[in-house]
This record gives structure tokens, sequence and C-alpha cells, in this order.
């Protein structure tokens, strides 16, 4: 089967027309033909923001960084779809870096194999990918594509999550132009972007709030997952959640009554381990823990502040044995790491995540613990982790266990 002529370039991006909130389309797909037309989802109008005239400027900023990729079988048919952002591109090569769901890669016997993958501009414009990284533990797809033209980027900022509600004096630092950090404060406004892989190419927006709640469809698994109010499409999965600014703090995935997505944090990092080792990252040190005030079902919210001197930090709710084998233990209290207050697990993520080391950093890290029993404080224990066990570690600010 002939491939069909590629698309007209456009100079604008097209936004489809819908009842919804801006373009968003009134029923979900279904998730790669794996559901019945009845299990179609309606999206009620009410369940995302109105985009405002200033969220509009915001994505017409960026909007033509976010692409839509498409795995492709032998007869040119298009097999899963989701969306990606262009986050690199070198004007001497005229090749771009994007990043997308690794859904798209993924083979299974009760799909057809696909032969390649396609990345589709705004304007319709086609180009095959070549797969630089894809791994299904992060759910990250890297490609490679080779364009013709110079397109625009987006750029990933880590963030900086809060527990309080965002302080007008402190306004003006939030919105320097070219802070690699932002902060991400409950309640503040996120977009979340993605693209249809078919004519006209129209571009999602879905505008929506940060919320500090945990993620609870998988209480176990992803617990690394941000969360944001609005609802999304599956064909977004994959696409950049951005802040006010216009910058990249997440990937979206895709849940029925929220849109959880993947840090910023973990993907810089992620991606900066992968261009030096050319390895995938995984927790060999592991322990899942929650941020104290996040902690609705936890015993510890009972606990007096001015036992660990007013700080908050994170509550260990499960430890792995060999995490337990340094010291740590199910309730413990984290709350400095390396001589530093946390209150949040993306501030010990920035601390130290574990590919650092790939960098040269090869120092101990230290841990400062509270230890309490029957709602006392009982003592503060310093653990030192030496390198070579701290291979790599991870706390989640979303894990959700019985206690």
């Amino acid at each position: 089967m002939a491939e069909s002529p590629p698309a007209k370039r456009r100079d604008v991006d097209p936004i489809a027309p819908t009842e919804h909130p801006w373009n968003l389309p009134a029923r979900l797909e279904p998730p790669h033909c794996s559901c019945k037309d009845e299990g179609y989802v309606v999206i009620p109008r009410e369940a995302n923001l109105p985009i405002d005239a200033e969220a509009r400027r915001v994505v017409a900023g960026v909007s033509q960084a976010v692409v839509a990729v498409a795995s492709i079988d032998d007869d040119g048919d298009q097999l899963r779809k989701a969306s990606g952002f262009i986050t690199e591109f070198d004007e001497t090569s005229m090749i771009g870096t994007i990043f997308s769901s690794a859904t798209v890669a993924k083979c299974d016997c009760f799909f057809p194999r696909f032969e390649k993958i396609k990345v589709y501009l705004f304007d319709g414009a086609s180009y095959d990918a070549t797969i630089t990284a894809c791994d299904y533990h992060w759910n990250l797809l890297v490609l490679s594509v080779s364009f013709d033209r110079v397109v625009k980027t987006m750029k990933l900022v880590e963030i900086s999550e809060n527990r309080n509600s965002r302080d007008p004096c402190h306004e003006r630092n939030s919105l320097l132009p070219h802070s690699s950090c932002e902060n991400l404060y409950p309640g503040d406004i996120i977009i979340g972007l993605g693209r249809w892989a078919e004519e006209p190419f129209g571009l999602q927006a879905n505008c929506g709030l940060y919320s500090t709640e945990r993620w609870s469809a998988f209480r176990r698994l992803c617990q690394e997952m941000q969360k944001a109010t609005f609802l999304n499409t599956y064909t977004a999965i994959g696409g950049p959640a951005i802040n006010r600014n216009g910058r990249v703090i997440g990937m979206l995935f895709q849940s029925r009554t929220c849109t959880p997505f993947l840090p910023s944090n973990i993907i810089i990092r992620w991606w900066e381990h992968f261009k030096n080792t050319g390895k995938y990252c995984r927790p060999t040190i592991r322990v899942l823990g929650v941020n104290l005030h996040n902690a609705q079902s936890s015993p510890w919210l009972k606990v007096p502040t001015t036992l660990h001197e007013g700080l908050d930090g994170l509550l260990v709710e499960l430890a792995s044995q060999t995490a337990s084998a340094v010291g740590l233990r199910q309730k413990d209290l984290i709350i400095q790491c390396n001589r530093r207050c946390v209150a949040t697990s993306l501030q010990v993520a920035n601390l130290k995540l574990p590919w650092r080391i790939s960098l040269g950093v090869v120092e101990d890290s230290t841990l400062s613990v509270a230890k309490f029993g029957n709602g006392a404080l009982e003592l503060k224990v310093i653990i030192t982790i030496h390198t070579p066990k701290f291979a790599v570690w991870y706390i989640s600010a979303h894990t959700s266990l019985e206690m």
C-alpha cells in the first residue's frame, strides 16, 4: 500500500472545533483498540478549566514544538498513537530530539508488529523517526528525527514542589526567564498539550490545577507520578505538561479521574544518565514513602510538629531489605538529606538522584531520620549511605500503602 502524499504545509497551528472547552473532544478514544465502543468515556464540560487569553498566548508560543507520534505497520497504517515534544534541535545537522511515551513502540502478541515510527508536525508534515532510547520502566521514548527545516523546541525545567499555596511576595522569583528550576504550588495552573496524528493534526490543550493529593489509580505502582486536575485523551499521552511560563514540567499520561504526569526532574536525570552511560537506571535501594503533609491515612499526622522542630518530612511507608540494612525502617521520618531540610520527595531526588554518580559525584550521602514511638520522639539518627550501596535511590511522593 503506497503512502499518501504529504500534507500541504501550513503557517498556522490548527485548532479543531469542539463544543467542549477549547478543542477537548466529547469522548475519549479507546486505548489502542482494547476497549469496546460502549467503553467510551464522556468528559464532563466542567472537568477542565476554560482556556483564558493568557493561557492561549502561552500555548501559542510553544505549540509548534508539540508533535504527534504513531507507529506504522507494513501496510502503512497507523497502529499506536501518542503525542510528543521536541526538546533539542541541532541546526547544523538538522537533527531533533523528541520525547514521547514508550507505549508507541510497545510490541505484544495481540497487536501487529510495527515497521517504523512517524512524527507529525503541526502542519501535517511527517518524518521517519529513529529510536534512541526506549525504557518501559519509566515509560519514556526518545526519538531522533532528521528534519528538512528548522523546528521549534520546548525547555524541560526541574520543579520544586511546595506544600503551601503560592505567596504573591515571591511571585517575581518564580518567573525568572532563564531559571533552570521553577516552583510548583498547590493550585498552580497546569496545561496539558497533545496533537492528533491525523488531519487536521489539531492541537489539544487541557487546563487544570496542580494537586498534591495522591494519585490512587495504582496504589503501589507509578509512585513517582504527580497529579493535575484536568482530563485529557489517550492521544495526549506522551505530550508535555507545561506551566504558565510555557516550560515543560512533566510528561502526560492518562487516568479517568485526573491526569498524572511524570515530573521533569526524573526525565532530565534519566536522559543525562543514558547519554553518559548508554544504560537505563533502575532502583536497587528503594524506599516507598509519602510526603508527611500528604499522608492522610498516616498516624504521623498526629505527631506534634515541635517533636521534629516544625519541619515537614518524608514518611517511610515501606523499606526494602537493602534500605533496612542501612538503618531505615517503616514509619521513620526523613527530615534532612545531606544536611539540607527536605519536605517533598523531589527535594530528595534533586539532592541525591542515583545517576549523578556517573557524572563524578562519589561522596557519601547522609540522611537525618526521626524515629518515633508511642507519639513521642525517641531519637534522631544520622544514617550514612556509602556510594556503592547508593547506586540508585528514589523516594516517592505518591505511594499509598495500608498502615
